[in-house]
């Protein structure tokens, strides 16, 4: 005779499994942190190969190679973050502040460095400084033929974050009893701003509209679907517990039963199904939305033998068909259990801060190597010489 299947909702913490993946929260964050630094190797390694493409040919293989580790930076942060959630280790107001901080940083950061350093640089050349601004934006549209560059992905994970607060916290106060749907629908919020910077950055890519500067810090960086994936794996979290409560268990059962083995297994098992069909779906959806885009078979062959027509083209420039990476990272999510708590939390702290000084220190040694490759004319030793005793009086003040 068969032996009767336990349901969800029987399920608690009575009967849990033995397997446990090998993967915390803060295994991802550390990955993540580290795919932010090889963006900017690949940055770096792109640059080299347009100042020196002969010396720098040897790099192309493998900075292809690194696109796809890069791409995996939001994956693994947000899968960090719902952990962190999920476990209830830190509430969703640390969160908040800690991404929208960060987001926030960014902006005000790149609008100083913008204004002042670059358009203000520039000013100083013109005789009418008020042309500085319009010229540098002439010039980037001119190089750029996306009409934008997004950078700042703690605009993601903020969103991302919205999303599970607005459909998984319980306020005690104002959005209580029915008002709580009011709360639920908050959601759409961050939704809307995902949905309204995949249209700017699709109408700015086909030259509908000329973005200004201070709206490329505000936009998202990852692909639309990486987005939808994590929006679908918080209903998921949510239809769940209301599955469970449906039952006769509490909210507090729920929490428990959260904690499981089992259900981390359960999770990491739906994640890896989601990420994998995201992934495949995305491929398939960017290469219809390239050959729609190129309009005839020529033209798209011309398109798929061009890289750079091919990265400027509208649905890259979007984000479809960049989120194949997440094929990749479907299976690791099988090794990550998110009710796994570090042993020292003090290292989770330090991650940020030491992935920010490596990307620093990356920079630095970076724009060293650039000058060193690039086709600059060499100088008579006398002549830089007499150049550097000027630079040093003027610094000494003589």
């Amino acid at each position: 005779m068969a032996k009767k299947r336990v349901k969800f909702h029987e399920r608690g913490v009575h009967d849990d499994i033995k397997y446990s993946g090998p993967l915390s929260f803060q295994s991802f964050q550390i990955l993540g942190w580290s795919c932010i630094v090889i963006t900017v190797v690949m940055v770096l390694i792109k640059t080299g190969m347009r100042l020196n493409p002969e010396d720098m040919k040897r790099f192309a293989t493998f900075n292809e190679v690194i696109s796809y580790i890069a791409e995996l930076s939001l994956p693994f942060l947000l899968m960090a973050n719902f952990a962190r959630i999920l476990n209830n280790t830190e509430g969703f107001k640390k969160q908040l502040i800690r991404n929208g901080g960060a987001m926030a940083a960014i902006f005000i950061v790149f609008m100083i460095f913008f204004n002042r350093y670059v358009v203000g640089t520039v000013g100083l050349l013109l005789k009418d400084p008020k042309e500085a601004y319009p010229l540098v934006m002439t010039s980037f549209y001119g190089v750029s033929p996306r009409g934008f560059f997004c950078f700042n992905i703690f605009v993601d994970l903020f969103l991302c974050t919205l999303v599970m607060l607005f459909l998984n916290a319980r306020p005690t106060k104002i959005f209580t009893g029915k008002k709580i749907y009011i709360f639920r629908a908050f959601t759409l919020i961050p939704i809307a701003y995902e949905v309204a910077s995949i249209i700017l950055k699709g109408k700015a890519a086909a030259g509908s509209i000329l973005l200004p500067s201070w709206v490329f810090p505000l936009l998202t960086v990852k692909p639309p679907m990486t987005f939808l994936v994590f929006v679908i794996l918080a209903v998921y979290i949510k239809t769940r517990e209301l599955r469970y409560c449906r039952h006769g268990n509490t909210h507090e059962d729920y929490q428990a039963f959260l904690k499981t083995n089992r259900n981390a297994w359960n999770f990491s098992v739906f994640a890896a199904i989601i990420l994998f069909v995201a992934g495949v779906i995305d491929l398939i959806l960017g290469i219809l939305l390239i050959a729609g885009q190129a309009g005839s078979a020529e033209a798209l062959d011309a398109m798929m033998e061009s890289e750079k027509a091919l990265k400027n083209s509208i649905a890259m420039s979007i984000g479809f068909g960049k989120a194949a990476c997440l094929i990749i990272f479907a299976p690791i999510m099988l090794l990550f259990n998110y009710t796994k708590i570090p042993k020292n939390k003090t290292v989770g702290m330090l991650i940020p801060v030491a992935g920010i000084v490596l990307i620093a220190l990356l920079g630095v040694q970076g724009i060293y190597q650039l000058v060193a490759i690039a086709p600059i004319p060499k100088m008579d030793g006398a002549k830089l010489g007499e150049v550097l005793t000027t630079v040093f009086s003027m610094m000494a003040g003589q």
